[in-house]
């Protein structure tokens, strides 16, 4: 089994060539800072070029920076020596600038689903943004969210009632989280919730980043019918994360072409039903 991130950056670090060291020195001394910081200030602070720092992360296996800085939190949350660590987390931008044919097809695919519902609970992660962007021209539904960004898609979409739930803004998330939220919660009952994931364990279920999402995410699943994820095929990972939806609990999965079979047999080994998204027809 591969090393998590972070312990390959620190234990190769003497291998590394001048420009790529600088880079790794930055980020060891201050991972949040790393996480938080543009191309430009990384390479600031660095002294070096804005390509030696994305030619950094594609020297571990990446295509950039946002899915570099995705790994990099995982790997922080896996190491056992991240509990004298700030907590860190992906920014939304990082997110919606990874696997995004991916996630088109599924949000494209998860349309479907929406024909038996009139009231939903819709998560704030970019999957599913990009799936409020096609609720955009559908009948009428009580939508109900914390994500910030999904009430930017949907802004001017008088068909729908959205409605969002009191508290505590995350800025990097675009979302609002806290008890406040899970109280507002507590007397209402919906149809469906359709969640993104951070993690996704194909035995375990559902879990996330941060410890209030997590808090967040139950509640939400405790006053829907239905659960749907939506999901792109990097996401099933066994990592250390605050779990909050249990397999059992999860009625149906929206993955793409890309996730392994094993996967799938053990979703479907739990009852889960499992919509592929069809990889996108290549132009000649």
């Amino acid at each position: 089994m591969e090393a998590p991130l972070i312990a390959r950056i620190t234990e190769g670090r003497g291998e590394l060539s001048r420009a790529f060291g600088l880079v790794a020195d930055v980020l060891l001394a201050d991972p949040a800072r790393f996480m938080a910081g543009s191309v430009q200030e990384i390479a600031v602070a660095a002294e070096v070029s804005q390509p030696s720092v994305v030619r950094f992360c594609r020297h571990y296996g990446f295509n950039g920076v946002p899915d570099f800085r995705i790994a990099l939190a995982m790997s922080l949350v896996a190491n056992s020596s991240t509990q004298v660590r700030p907590f860190l987390e992906p920014s939304m931008a990082d997110k919606a600038n990874v696997n995004t044919d991916k996630k088109k097809a599924i949000a494209a695919v998860a349309l479907d689903l929406i024909a038996t519902d009139r009231t939903v609970i819709l998560d704030s992660g970019s999957t599913l943004q990009i799936f409020a962007g096609h609720l955009r021209a559908a009948s009428g539904l009580t939508i109900l969210t914390a994500g910030l960004n999904i009430v930017e898609t949907l802004w001017g979409c008088r068909q729908h009632s959205v409605i969002m739930p009191g508290g505590v803004v995350r800025f990097d998330a675009r979302a609002l989280t806290g008890r406040m939220l899970e109280q507002s919660l507590a007397n209402m009952r919906f149809d469906t919730v359709y969640f993104g994931a951070d993690n996704f364990d194909a035995e375990e279920g559902l879990s996330t980043f941060n410890e209030d999402e997590a808090h967040q995410g139950a509640a939400m699943a405790g006053v829907s019918k239905r659960v749907v994820v939506l999901v792109d095929s990097s996401k099933f990972r066994t990592t250390s994360l605050h779990r909050f939806c249990a397999i059992d609990r999860i009625d149906t999965v929206v993955t793409d072409w890309a996730v392994p079979g094993e996967v799938v047999s053990t979703l479907r080994g739990h009852g889960v039903t499992v919509i592929i998204a069809p990889a996108p027809v290549q132009e000649v």
